[in-house]
């Protein structure tokens, strides 16, 4: 009784992680990289903007990082396959620049906010391309 109980559990685990493990639909996919991509742009204007306050800075480096480990586990449409690196660089960065901000390393905080505004404009492209919509925020908080 124990074993089939065991192999039910295990059957069951495994069909989950597959389910997990398969491509997301396109709307999901979508719905998903909009999101993450609004809060990381929202995110990193408002630190920009406050980049002095190192306790922000760090509160946005761990919001971001979950950000990034979130999108690393996404599983893009083929028709996406170009736009997802990019997508993750722009999140990776904008978490690296947070962590820097919150050290008070401003040189390297730099460095990656300009690494950002180089994917941002190739996912931008890219994102034209396939004819996904980021609807970027811009504008003042």
């Amino acid at each position: 009784m124990k074993r089939s109980v065991a192999k039910v559990l295990i059957a069951g685990l495994v069909s989950l992680a597959c389910l997990q493990a398969g491509a997301e639909s396109k709307l999901e996919y979508q719905n998903r990289f909009r999101m993450m991509l609004d809060f990381a742009v929202r995110t990193n204007e408002y630190v920009r903007q406050h980049r002095s306050d190192k306790s922000l800075a760090s509160y946005a480096a761990e919001m971001a990082a979950l950000n990034a480990r979130a999108a690393e586990r996404m599983t893009p449409p083929k028709r996406y396959s170009q736009v997802h690196p990019h997508f993750l660089l722009v999140l990776e960065n904008i978490e690296r620049s947070f962590f820097f901000a919150s050290q008070g390393k401003l040189d390297r905080y730099r460095h990656h906010q300009k690494v950002v505004r180089k994917e941002l404009h190739m996912l931008e492209s890219l994102a034209e391309r396939e004819g996904l919509e980021l609807y970027l925020w811009r504008g003042d908080l």
